[in-house]
């Protein structure tokens, strides 16, 4: 599996912090001149030895207040050492044994250490003077400086932390790439999309800068293609209906008349085509309608016999088979659902024969699924290879080879793939079970599909 721009990006800012973050740490594990216990046993022999040379000199009727200056300023008190003392040990015993050893270098094999003494909590030091035992007491708070959070604790936390910041500088990096990308899905869907914001750095300035020129010259050709079109296809009717009007007043045999009639049917059938593509390009309107009463009427017009006579060869029967739910609620433009199947069913009477025979058979369902109408024709003739699927949905693209010459305009299935992405549907292309084509569309109500645009939007 191929890892995104982000997490690629991620990683390597990751390995980064990582190895920084453990590489300093080693460096003052190394560097450090003494462990936390050996600096704090320093600091209390110290405090001991200090006290006891300042009581031994001092004046002993200056001593009670230089023992009230100790407790005061320094927080630092010296009581008397008595047999009856009640002394624990194991009070804070994980916090203080790892002093014991050095304190007793510093001091003397029969110093003692312990975390209370008669129910009073604290660092408890015995030390002599002159013979005399007494104990020196300091606050617990004064090892927290020294044993403070673990260093594993501090190298975890500084990890998530950098690791965070290392998340949020490859969103940073990856966030207008991923728009990028989004922009030009949007555009290959057919659907419109925000500029891209042209600040920043000067190369995505740039890019966005020319990405933005780009769509707005596609959506102009894109829209000078559709009015050509509908203007071309508008002037060809003119003629072609007083065409049509001149041969049926002519004296001519009926079978010339009748070719004649169906060569400018044909060409108006094309002409109509060219008409649907452009107008497929337009917003989708939003009117409740059941979809179930249209496709009913389409098909009965398709399962009347002569109706698409003219479409398909002497002699070739064509039969369709309906299964539509009822009812089938949908919110769309009816005359985009008519034109999107009629020209399914079409594709589907012009090359579904079989081979083994002249009859065509032709299946259209339709059901309702959550937002969706899901509409699936097949047909049974020899369907259409898995790489030239792709390729059939482009304007004017033919298949004669596999499909047969039948005079079309390449235009069916891309008209229905135009009016699928209006809606931000599905058109999925397949074997049918008994051979043939299958084509399986999804057509999401109009509110669906303008919410799921807004939202694409609002995500770049």
């Amino acid at each position: 599996m191929r890892i995104g721009l982000l997490w690629r990006t991620f990683l390597l800012f990751a390995a980064l912090i990582v190895a920084g973050v453990l590489g300093i740490f080693s460096a003052y594990r190394l560097l450090e001149s003494a462990p936390a216990e050996q600096r704090f046993a320093w600091e209390i022999a110290s405090v001991v030895n200090l006290t006891r040379s300042a009581l031994v000199s001092a004046d002993p009727a200056r001593r009670t207040r230089l023992l009230e200056a100790l407790a005061s300023e320094e927080e630092v008190r010296v009581l008397p050492l008595e047999p009856t003392d009640r002394i624990d040990f194991t009070h804070e015993a994980q916090r203080l044994s790892p002093l014991l050893p050095r304190l007793k270098a510093l001091l003397g094999d029969d110093t003692l250490l312990a975390g209370s003494v008669n129910d009073e909590t604290g660092v408890w030091v015995s030390f002599d003077i002159s013979g005399d035992g007494y104990w020196l007491l300091l606050p617990l708070r004064r090892i927290d400086r020294y044993q403070g959070p673990g260093l594993a604790l501090i190298l975890a936390v500084t990890c998530l932390v950098s690791l965070l910041a290392a998340l949020a500088l490859s969103r940073l990096v990856d966030r207008p790439l991923a728009n990028l990308s989004r922009a030009i899905s949007a555009i290959g869907r057919g659907e419109q999309h925000d500029p891209l914001p042209e600040k920043g750095p000067a190369q995505l300035v740039a890019i966005n800068h020319e990405f933005n020129r780009l769509a707005r010259d596609l959506e102009q050709l894109e829209s000078d293609r559709s009015i050509a079109l509908a203007g071309i296809s508008h002037d060809l009717r003119s003629p072609l209906t007083r065409l049509r009007m001149e041969v049926e007043l002519a004296e001519l045999p009926n079978a010339q008349r009748a070719a004649m009639v169906a060569d400018i049917e044909r060409i108006d059938s094309l002409v109509g085509q060219f008409v649907d593509y452009a107008r497929s390009g337009q917003t989708a309107p939003a009117l409740q309608v059941d979809a179930g009463i249209e496709l009913e009427q389409l098909a009965a017009r398709y399962a009347v016999a002569g109706a698409v006579a003219q479409d398909r060869p002497s002699g070739m029967q064509a039969k369709l088979q309906a299964d539509i739910q009822h009812p089938l609620p949908w919110c769309g433009d009816p005359s985009d659902l008519t034109r999107a199947v009629g020209n399914l069913l079409d594709n589907a009477v012009r090359h579904g024969r079989s081979g083994t025979g002249t009859g065509v058979v032709i299946q259209l369902s339709a059901r309702r699924e959550e937002s969706s109408l899901k509409i699936r024709v097949s047909d049974s003739g020899p369907g259409i290879p898995v790489l030239e699927r792709e390729r059939v949905l482009r304007p004017f693209e033919r298949l004669d080879t596999a499909r047969g010459d039948t005079g079309g305009s390449g235009l069916g299935l891309a008209i229905v793939h135009r009016i699928v992405r209006r809606y931000a549907g599905s058109l999925r292309l397949d074997e049918a079970p008994g051979g043939g084509l299958l084509v399986e569309i999804a057509l999401p109500d109009s509110t669906a599909a303008s919410q799921r645009r807004n939202g694409s939007k609002s995500v770049q």
